[in-house]
């Protein structure tokens, strides 16, 4: 994680966008061998990591009827308060996430349809997609095992009938044992979020560092 920060920070000196990090965990139950369930909160702080200005909470149920497709029925809790005065937000989510692996590699591409009802929104309720293709190498360094991989996750607004919003991922994760029957992991990533401002080709980027916890029982 420090390596991670050492290489970021020269970067974000340089430019005059935020920088900010992102903190969150994925508990997951496994309930037989194709369904689970899965809890997933996280909080963002911005300003140069100075101000804690968002958390969310996301639940859900995951049915893996083959090994190479993952379907995924969430529910998102958000506030933010990014705008100056606390906005929440109550989001519907579909996930549909073909998968492959190839030697070491690991491809997805996680798909995903949002209903989003947002408070104090010109139009309360927007429908989002998300597009997010992964892959990922499974590794071996000094007798620890490594993945790490690339992702870019693609938001379309059918409000604002637009590409909005932009996140490139370079992470790593590692897997920690078992402590008591869960299977406990971490991921450290840096991330370039470019996000479309209120008139068209006026963009803005974020660079962000993240880390987020894993059990998994």
């Amino acid at each position: 994680m420090v390596i991670l920060s050492l290489c970021v920070l020269p970067v974000v000196c340089k430019a005059q966008d935020d920088f900010q990090t992102w903190h969150g965990a994925e508990v997951v139950k496994r309930l037989g061998s194709h369904w689970e369930v899965a809890w997933l909160p996280e909080i963002r702080i911005r300003d140069d990591a100075g101000q804690l200005f968002y958390h969310e909470y996301r639940q859900g149920i995951r049915w893996k009827p083959f090994k190479t497709l993952q379907l995924g029925l969430n529910y998102l809790f958000v506030r933010n308060e990014s705008s100056g005065k606390p906005l929440e937000e109550h989001t519907g989510e579909l996930d549909v996430t073909p998968k492959a692996s190839v030697g070491s590699w690991d491809l997805s591409l996680r798909g995903r349809l949002a209903l989003r009802t947002i408070q104090g929104s010109a139009g309360e309720e927007e429908w989002q997609v998300r597009v997010m293709p992964k892959i990922a190498y499974r590794t071996a360094i000094a007798g620890r095992t490594l993945t790490p991989y690339v992702a870019d996750d693609l938001f379309y607004d059918y409000t604002r009938t637009a590409w909005n919003q932009n996140r490139l991922y370079l992470g790593v994760s590692v897997p920690l044992g078992t402590l008591a029957g869960a299977q406990i992991s971490v991921e450290a990533y840096y991330m370039l979020q470019s996000q479309l401002g209120s008139r068209r080709h006026d963009w803005s980027s974020n660079h962000v560092v993240g880390t987020k916890w894993g059990v998994r029982f």
